[in-house]
């Protein structure tokens, strides 16, 4: 408790606030075109306007708040065209990610193999439930990288990109959209947990051309247009 507080009392206001919005996005309370109220913030955080407004200013910067004077600020929505290019760009480390985690399952004793299976288990059987599909996509990468055991990917892996895509487009999956990702997750998990590198390298790769072409489908109201990002 008293870390917490002392954490806590050493970070700015600012800092605080920019913590508030990008938690609030990660775990799903705060979504894609959400407007973001000054004075909803200041009572929140418990900071005032200036801090407010410096932690939207920096949201702005990674992209995650659009602002304008008319508008005020809102989180940031991705057009089609954004969406796609952020799911090609993060491809190829996403079979790295695979690919590490296989590597290190080969190198592990069987007790560390037993252990990966374990955490791996409810992906390989299926048994994870579609309705809570983003939380589990989110606890399935973070299960690789951290199997992977290379410190510098959690840096350079956009999360919060990824996860404002998954908040924009979740409620325009169907049925057949969730079922495909957990079959994948599911072929995946079981090439890592058999530590065959380049079948998970090869069905990571099929799972990001999945992801393409579900993107592809979806409608138009799925994304932001020319006038929302202006």
């Amino acid at each position: 408790m008293q870390a917490k507080e002392a954490d806590h009392a050493e970070k700015s206001s600012s800092d605080r606030v920019v913590d508030y919005v990008t938690q609030g996005v990660l775990n799903g309370r705060i979504v894609p075109g959400q407007r973001l109220v000054e004075a909803d913030l200041t009572d929140a955080v418990g900071v005032s306007r200036g801090p407010v407004r410096e932690g939207l200013r920096r949201l702005e910067v990674t992209g995650i708040v659009s602002q304008s004077r008319h508008r005020g600020a809102f989180v940031r929505k991705l057009s089609r065209r954004e969406a796609s290019d952020l799911v090609i760009a993060i491809e190829p480390l996403a079979i790295l990610i695979a690919s590490l985690a296989a590597r290190a399952v080969c190198c592990a004793s069987a007790s560390e193999v037993a252990d990966v299976v374990r955490h791996l288990d409810s992906y390989i059987e299926q048994r994870e439930d579609t309705g809570a599909l983003l939380s589990q996509r989110r606890h399935f990468y973070d299960l690789l990288v951290k199997f992977g055991g290379n410190s510098q990917i959690p840096s350079i892996l956009p999360i919060m990109r990824i996860q404002l895509m998954r908040l924009q487009v979740q409620s325009f999956a169907d049925a057949e959209n969730r079922i495909q990702h957990l079959e994948d997750y599911s072929r995946i998990a079981n090439a890592v947990a058999a530590g065959n590198v380049k079948e998970a390298e090869r069905t990571m790769m099929q799972h990001m051309r999945n992801m393409k072409k579900a993107l592809d489908r979806l409608p138009d109201e799925a994304f932001a247009n020319s006038v929302e990002l202006d």
